[in-house]
């Protein structure tokens, strides 16, 4: 019991390790690139995407990045296990980053169909709208090529993991 236990805790450390380490490099090419402060990329972030958003994509992403790391470690049975839920992760960030999608021109919709329509409301109403818009569309321009960035990623060190198990027992058998 004791040896699952240091096990899990094992395997979630070395993800949050990786998980950290992608994110403080992500910032850090942040600051290098446009000479700007990270809190102003996290505001940015948490304001146009929302919160919810973020915070999905983030929990996905670490989920997946735990599935990696099972399917390097485990035998060819069981990566097949971590290869399928991997994938759902993966596919879980294009379905946020479309129904975020769909909500912001939902939202900017129905903020268009509720305004008073006249002169001195029109530049108001038309900055809520792009607001909205404006999330709908980052979404899914984040999400759906990072979902094929990790989709991707799980093919080939799946499809690489098989590879090798296949030439370890062509070794073998000789």
């Amino acid at each position: 019991m004791i040896s699952i236990i240091k096990f899990s805790f094992n395997n979630l450390s070395q993800v949050l390790s990786i998980f950290l380490g992608s994110l403080t490099l992500i910032l850090v090419g942040y600051m290098i690139l446009t000479g700007n402060h990270p809190n102003k990329l996290i505001n940015w972030s948490l304001s146009i995407l929302g919160v919810s958003f973020v915070i999905c994509l983030l929990t996905l992403s670490f989920a997946f990045l735990f599935c990696i790391l099972r399917l390097k470690n485990v035998n060819l049975k069981l990566a097949k296990f971590w290869f399928e839920t991997g994938l759902q992760f993966a596919n879980g960030i294009s379905t946020l980053a479309l129904t975020f999608t769909l909500l912001g021109i939902s939202l900017g919709i129905g903020e268009l169909s509720i305004s008073n329509l006249d002169i001195s409301s029109i530049n108001k109403t038309i900055g809520n709208l792009t607001n909205k818009f404006s999330m709908a569309f980052l979404t899914s321009v984040i999400g759906l090529p990072l979902s094929y960035l990790f989709r991707s990623i799980l093919i080939i060190i799946y499809e690489h993991k098989i590879l090798n198990e296949e030439h370890q027992l062509i070794e073998n058998k000789y």
